[in-house]
Parts: C-alpha cells; sequence; structure tokens
C-alpha cells in the first residue's frame, strides 16, 4: 500500500477509535486491527478487520456509534467485529484456528492487548483445523463445479480462500512445531514441502488473485481445484499426524 493510502487508512483507523471511546465509554475495553492490514499486508480490496472487546453490548451506546463505523465501512472497508471481554475463552475454543491467527496478527489501537495471551489449546486447534480444511475442500469443489463456466467469477472465489487457507496452514506449522514469520509464509512453505508444483504455482497465482482481481484466461479453474486438493492433502496430513 503507497504512503497517502497508509496515511488515510491510519487516519481514518484514528478517528473510529476516538468515536469508539467517545461512544462506549467505559464499556469499550480494547480495540484491535487484525489480519493483513495489522502485517502492513492490505491491498486496494482488503478488508480492514477491526475487534472490538466489550464489558457489555449496550444498544444505547452502540446507537450512537453506527453512523462513525458505517463511515469507516464505506471509506475504508472496514470490518468490525464486537466480542465481550468475557467470551474470550469460548471464541478461543470454538473457532480456534481464526483466534490462533488473530492472537499471532493483530496491532492494538485502543486499551490493553487482551489477545497475545489467549490460551489455545492443541486440541481445540486440532479439532476445528479439520473441519475448516475439509469444508474448504468441499466448498472449492462446489464453487468449480457452479460458477467456472463464468471463469472470472472464480477469481473472487481464490482471492477469499487466502485468509481461511493461510490460518489453517499457520495452525498446522504450529501443531507441527514449526516457526514461521506469517499465515502466508506458512501456506508456501506447506505447498513447497509438498513437491507439487501445481500447488506451489496455484498459491502464487492465488496472492495474484487477491493483488489485482484479474486473471489470464484459463488460469482461475484449474487453481480452483488445485486449491481445493491442497486443502485435503493438508487434510490428510492432520490426520496422520494425529494417528
Amino acid at each position: 500500500m503507497d504512503e497517502l493510502k497508509l496515511a488515510n487508512l491510519e487516519s481514518g483507523l484514528t478517528q473510529l477509535v476516538e468515536s469508539a471511546a467517545n461512544c462506549l465509554k467505559e464499556d469499550l475495553v480494547s480495540v484491535a486491527l487484525f489480519g493483513s492490514a495489522a502485517e502492513d499486508r492490505l491491498r486496494l480490496h482488503s478488508d480492514v478487520n477491526v475487534l472490538f472487546v466489550l464489558e457489555r453490548f449496550s444498544q444505547t451506546a452502540v446507537d450512537g456509534f453506527r453512523e462513525a463505523l458505517r463511515f469507516a465501512m464505506a471509506s475504508l472497508n472496514a470490518q468490525a467485529m464486537f466480542l465481550l471481554r468475557s467470551e474470550l475463552p469460548a471464541v478461543a475454543t470454538l473457532f480456534a484456528v481464526k483466534f490462533n491467527d488473530i492472537r499471532v496478527r493483530h496491532r492494538v489501537l485502543y486499551g490493553p492487548d487482551v489477545l497475545s495471551n489467549l490460551i489455545i489449546d492443541e486440541r481445540d486447534l486440532r479439532r476445528r483445523l479439520r473441519e475448516e480444511l475439509l469444508n474448504l475442500t468441499i466448498r472449492l469443489r462446489e464453487r468449480y463445479a457452479v460458477i467456472s463456466l463464468r471463469e472470472e467469477q472464480l477469481v473472487s472465489v481464490i482471492a477469499n480462500s487466502a485468509g481461511p487457507l493461510r490460518a489453517s496452514a499457520a495452525a498446522l506449522m504450529r501443531l507441527k512445531a514449526q516457526e514461521v514469520s506469517s499465515p502466508r509464509d506458512a501456506l508456501e512453505q506447506l505447498a513447497n514441502q509438498t513437491g507439487n508444483t501445481a500447488y506451489v504455482q496455484a498459491v502464487q497465482t492465488m496472492s495474484v488473485a487477491r493483488d489485482v482481481t484479474f486473471l489470464q484466461p484459463g488460469v482461475a479453474g484449474p487453481t480452483v481445484l488445485q486449491l481445493s486438493s491442497l486443502a485435503e492433502h493438508l487434510y490428510k496430513t492432520l490426520e496422520e499426524n494425529m494417528q
């Protein structure tokens, strides 16, 4: 992201956080940026994911915050998650893959860092990772079957697969006790470890789809199928490690 866009993002986030503090007051515990924006890897069409941790969800307080939030959604492509502090242990269990990623990739914008010390139990991470990978495998097959006659529609499917695939890869690397610098690097490393050049190419193409939202004719269909096959391979790898 260029310096002007980055400056606009930071300015917009500052305004959003100030509005949240003014409207939510003592109910607001912490605000954190997570995902690619927290790593300065934000792309033109990327979501700006913001987590608001609250003591309670007050209708009156949130009503006062709605206008600022809608403006941020329109101007920054912001996506908000509202979570109660008391719910942190539950989400770490029920959404272990997602919150393992958030725990590693976030930047605190307001209040204390309540995410770095989240406890992600390996049994919960393993269980949820199995679900995520199998779901990705099945869903990508379905998307290919339904919309591959309109190949251009597959580009967004490929781009939107990056988040869950990369988070799953990071979770798998954690379970294998292997250090990686980011979820993106985790997926690239796992693809390389397979020795399958089609998987490596599919992961690279996925990054292109996220960057430019366009792929050359004849590329999107095979890429969706290879990403589905890669998710299946990672699922089988996890199953083997569980035996």
